[in-house]
Formats: structure tokens, C-alpha cells, sequence
């Protein structure tokens, strides 16, 4: 391993609802290692989503340090944060979050163009992502053209052209049959064979047969941390 990527020091989350405070995260700490596979799994709404945002630089904590690869994202604004999560954090989502009016090719290439990366290199690079997915020859449908399990390939692909050092995946099986699931997982986990961090929300038992580590967390604090 090539030391500490991420580091969680003692933060909390809050939200208000009208005049309620909710305590999504009550002082949490981890670490994760540079080339994990790594899952955090709990019951909903045990904060684990709210902890994936945090480490993804997608919100701030209301209290306590995130570093990522030693800089602390903490505090930095809206604007710092984003130039982060395009640069160093690939995004895979449950809803595959894809624009249905394009195709995946040019889906795949528009983190690229947000990273002001010239047209040709964009092609180049999504095409490449599309055949590490195994989703090259399909690359001019459009996502309405294509099968769950295939629409979560080009979200991958779409996460990982942009050459991340982390990959963060929040319920990435939640809409697959267990098939086509399982041979989701087996795309991530070549992804963290070849050397990338991967973080993996979940509720699906085989993510944790297959993580190295597993992180349990349950109201709003980790209750263990499993390593095999």
C-alpha cells in the first residue's frame, strides 16, 4: 500500500429539518489506504451516504478534518471542491445519472470537456473507458438503447476517464438483478486490481465478500471496521 488517501477525523454532520437537528455523522474517524476495496455498509440511514458525499468532496462537514492525499478539503469552497472531484474522485451512482438525449460516448466524454480537455483527447480517452467496460461497440446508442447492467458500465466508464485516484460508488448494484450485479462487482474489482481506491456504499452482501475491508457504521458512528 501507498499510505493513507483519505483521513476522517473526528467529523460530524448535521442538518436541520424546520426546527429539528438531525446528527447524521456523530464523530467519525477512518482512514482509508492508497489501493483499497473498501465498503461501508449500515441499515438506511445509518450516515453512510452522508460520509461517501463528505469523502467525495461533495459537502463539508459541520465539524472535524477531511484530508484527501494529505490536503485538507474541509473547509474550501463550493468551487475548490469541485475542481477536486473532477480532477481526483470518479462518481458512480445508483440512478446511473446519464442524459438520455446524447450517447454514451459523448456521455463518457463530458467530465472531459468540464476539465477543458481538447475534442480529439476526449474521444480518444471515453472510447478507451468504453473498452475497458466492454461497451465499445455500442458507443453511438444512447443509454435509453441499453440494458440496466450496460447503462451502470457507462457510468464507470464515465467515472474513470477522467483518471481518478479514487473511485466512489454509492449503491451500484441497488437496481440490477443479482447477474448482472455480480458482474458489475467484477469490473470494480479489476478496477482496484489496477491499482485504483475503491469505495463502495452499499447494502449488497457480496460487496463485502469481495472488499478487502468493511466498514460498519450505524447511527451516525462506525461500530467496526472488518479487515480480512
Amino acid at each position: 500500500m501507498n499510505g493513507t488517501i483519505i483521513k476522517v477525523k473526528n467529523v460530524k454532520k448535521e442538518y436541520t429539518l424546520g426546527e429539528a437537528v438531525i446528527n447524521a455523522l456523530r464523530g467519525v474517524n477512518l482512514e482509508i489506504n492508497s489501493g483499497k476495496l473498501l465498503a461501508i455498509m449500515g441499515p438506511s440511514g445509518s450516515g453512510k451516504t452522508t460520509l461517501m458525499h463528505l469523502i467525495g468532496c461533495l459537502d463539508i462537514p459541520t465539524s472535524g478534518k477531511i484530508y484527501l492525499e494529505g490536503e485538507d478539503v474541509s473547509e474550501l469552497s463550493e468551487e475548490s471542491l469541485a475542481r477536486i472531484r473532477n480532477k481526483k474522485i470518479g462518481f458512480v451512482f445508483q440512478q446511473f445519472n446519464l442524459l438520455t438525449r446524447i450517447t454514451i460516448l459523448e456521455n463518457v466524454m463530458t467530465p472531459l470537456m468540464y476539465a477543458h480537455v481538447p475534442v480529439k483527447e476526449r474521444k480518444e480517452r471515453a472510447t478507451e473507458a468504453l473498452k475497458e467496460v466492454g461497451l465499445a461497440e455500442r458507443m453511438n446508442h444512447r443509454p435509453t438503447e441499453l440494458s440496466g447492467g450496460q447503462r451502470q458500465r457507462v457510468a464507470i466508464a464515465r467515472a474513470l476517464v477522467t483518471e481518478p485516484s479514487i473511485i466512489l460508488a454509492d449503491e451500484p448494484t441497488g437496481n440490477l438483478d443479482t447477474e448482472t450485479g455480480s458482474s458489475i462487482l467484477e469490473i470494480f474489482k479489476k478496477i482496484n486490481e489496477n491499482g485504483k481506491t475503491v469505495v463502495v456504499v452499499t447494502h449488497d452482501p457480496e460487496v463485502g465478500i469481495m472488499a478487502e475491508e468493511i466498514v460498519h457504521i450505524r447511527d451516525g458512528l462506525i461500530t467496526r471496521i472488518e479487515k480480512k
